[in-house]
């Protein structure tokens, strides 16, 4: 197995901004460790409530290989601020990030997977995240993940 990924949010527990109370931002990404043969990064972000099934926060494909995703990629499907990307459908039924959002005294965590592929993924924006796991089948060179709390 290729030596894994480093992924780091630059906190532990969402700041408001970053969820459905505030601006619904979707948070930088550090990740450390990327070959030099890698062409392109996915994000899958899902939820981890106490309760439940998890859901699908955020499907995000064909971004560069940096070492940090910045904060803030708008609803939609191809985005080219602030870096290029394709965005699927989460299970929120929008392309692009949800948030967290916490009934009151309930916490719920983030778990955020990076994966580093070989190829750009030649899937249509909007596609679910079983389509872009399909379409990275033998093609993930590397992954990682990091989990984040939000607390209602």
């Amino acid at each position: 197995m290729a030596q894994k990924l480093v992924v780091s949010l630059d906190f532990e527990e969402f700041p408001p901004e970053y969820t459905c109370r505030g601006a619904n931002r979707s948070p930088s990404i550090r990740i450390e460790g990327i070959l030099p043969n890698i062409k392109s990064l996915a994000i899958l972000a899902t939820t981890s409530p106490e309760e439940g099934p998890s859901k699908v926060a955020w499907v995000l494909w064909n971004l560069p290989a940096v070492p940090l995703i910045p904060e803030g990629f708008p609803e939609g499907g191809t985005v080219e601020s602030p870096l290029h990307a394709v965005q699927g459908t989460n299970d929120f039924e929008t392309l692009g990030y949800r948030g967290p959002c916490p009934e009151a005294e309930a916490a719920e965590a983030y778990l955020f997977r990076v994966y580093a592929l070989d190829i750009d993924l030649a899937l249509a924006p909007g596609a679910t995240w079983e389509e872009m796991v399909r379409a990275m089948n033998g093609s993930i060179n590397q992954s990682g993940e990091a989990v984040v709390f939000a607390m209602g």
